[in-house]
């Protein structure tokens, strides 16, 4: 079993373990009935993303320190998550398909919203992802990036509609795309490439579409020569950062040098702490409310 599906599996087994714990605890008290089985599911719920939220602040701080780390010049420890902070330059940068601007790597999507019944829902017809052969500069040496980065906490570009559909009906007509029903195993080849090269374009309708007024646009990208700060598995053997073997621990990019970086990691504990405060009262709420029940109820 793959990392990430495990790590899935485990969230899953955790969230029926809080509803079951939830459920014994509330008929010890008294029979409540239905509505009894679904304030277990639900205090279950928010207990294992409380836990998910306090992971994700321990996560942050964790990399926060690395991070500062890192800018004091401490190298990156062998086989350890680590973090890195400097310029990042490719010898042979490639074209962002929606900006048209070179680039070490980029996420697109082309997609619209589609109206059925009275539901509205967004479809994709076109995606992809790319990364070209690079290196970063830090102040312990030059650090390769050989996995394929997560976008998450990189910001979509700007560009005007115009511009982009130009550019997007361009790299259409240049591009071969492979079929979305046939790329089974896009997500493995993504997590486990370590070439530091990749490149992926996917269509979700073989019939032509004419990018009309409703598409929209969406691409991510990291310019040549830009300050980033990557997290991801390091191996000394290597030189750079590769896959982590599960999958859900997949090489980040950030944008920025590692003060503005680390500002950042400490607003998401902040925000994370807020969620853990949120979501810890739910449960809490739910008890009292079952035992106010069970003291007032004849």
């Amino acid at each position: 079993m793959k990392g990430c599906a495990r790590t899935c599996i485990l969230w899953m087994v955790g969230w029926v373990a809080a509803a079951g714990a939830f459920f014994y605890y509330f008929r010890g008290i008294r029979d409540f009935g239905p509505p009894m089985y679904w304030a277990a599911i639900g205090a279950g719920l928010a207990v294992v993303l409380c836990i998910a939220y306090a992971w994700g602040i321990v996560q942050a701080y964790r990399e926060r320190s690395m991070l500062m780390g890192a800018m004091a010049g401490t190298p990156p420890e062998d086989g350890k998550w680590a973090a890195v902070s400097g310029t990042i330059h490719s010898s042979s940068p490639i074209a962002a398909p929606i900006t048209g601007l070179d680039s070490i790597a980029y996420e697109y999507k082309i997609y619209r919203h589609e109206q059925s019944g009275r539901n509205s829902s967004q479809v994709t017809y076109f995606d992809g992802k790319a990364l070209t052969p690079s290196t970063i500069a830090t102040r312990s040496g030059s650090i390769r990036l050989l996995s394929v980065p997560s976008f998450q906490d990189i910001e979509a570009e700007q560009i005007s509609w115009t511009q982009a559909v130009a550019n997007a009906k361009e790299y259409i007509e240049r591009t071969e795309f492979r079929m979305r029903d046939q790329d089974k195993n896009a997500v493995e080849e993504e997590s486990t490439d370590d070439d530091g090269q990749y490149r992926r374009d996917r269509r979700y309708s073989a019939t032509d579409v004419d990018l009309a007024d409703d598409f929209r646009f969406e691409e991510k990208r990291i310019a040549q020569g830009e300050q980033v700060c990557a997290f991801g598995m390091y191996s000394r053997e290597r030189g750079g950062l590769i896959p982590h073997p599960n999958w859900a621990n997949q090489t980040r990019l950030m944008r920025g040098n590692a003060l503005k970086v680390a500002d950042k990691l400490r607003t998401r504990m902040i925000k994370y702490a807020f969620g853990v405060v949120i979501l810890g009262a739910i449960p809490y709420a739910i008890v009292r409310f079952y035992l106010h029940q069970a003291a007032t109820l004849p």
